[in-house]
């Protein structure tokens, strides 16, 4: 079930980031909490939860227009529970809306999976960057 995060949430989606944590280029466990907070204040923040457990994670801003974060728990992987939080997220949006993620570059090996999900949700390919000193891909989606 998909539902906006609550501040009470915070150890399960720590728990979770814990097991995917070496996915997250940069990932530091204060900042991420900081992050998810304001989130979950501003209703940008929803987690899907199966059997009592934080399944899957999605974190993103209506300012900035932007995916900020996506997580999913490895039990539960290819359960297409990336991809229902991304379009309950591209539902939190206007239609004609420009939103984006960043991502890991075609070729590197963490982000085949995540390329692969986005680009089946209709993201596509725009400018090359480097993030936290690694090298990274912003992909765009119209709403």
């Amino acid at each position: 079930m998909i539902r906006y995060v609550e501040i009470e949430d915070t150890a399960d989606c720590l728990a979770l980031m814990e097991l995917v944590k070496e996915d997250f280029a940069g990932y530091k466990e204060q900042e991420f909490t900081e992050a998810l907070h304001r989130a979950a204040q501003n209703k940008e923040a929803l987690l899907d939860e199966e059997e009592g457990t934080a399944a899957g994670l999605l974190l993103f801003s209506h300012e900035d227009k932007e995916l900020t974060l996506l997580a999913v728990h490895p039990q539960y992987r290819k359960r297409n529970i990336a991809k229902k939080l991304i379009r309950t997220m591209k539902s939190r949006f206007e239609k004609g809306e420009d939103i984006h993620v960043i991502t890991f570059r075609e070729g590197d090996p963490k982000g085949i999976a995540a390329r692969k999900c986005y680009a089946s949700c209709g993201f596509t390919e725009g400018e090359e960057l480097v993030v936290f000193d690694y090298p990274c891909q912003k992909l765009l989606c119209r709403i």
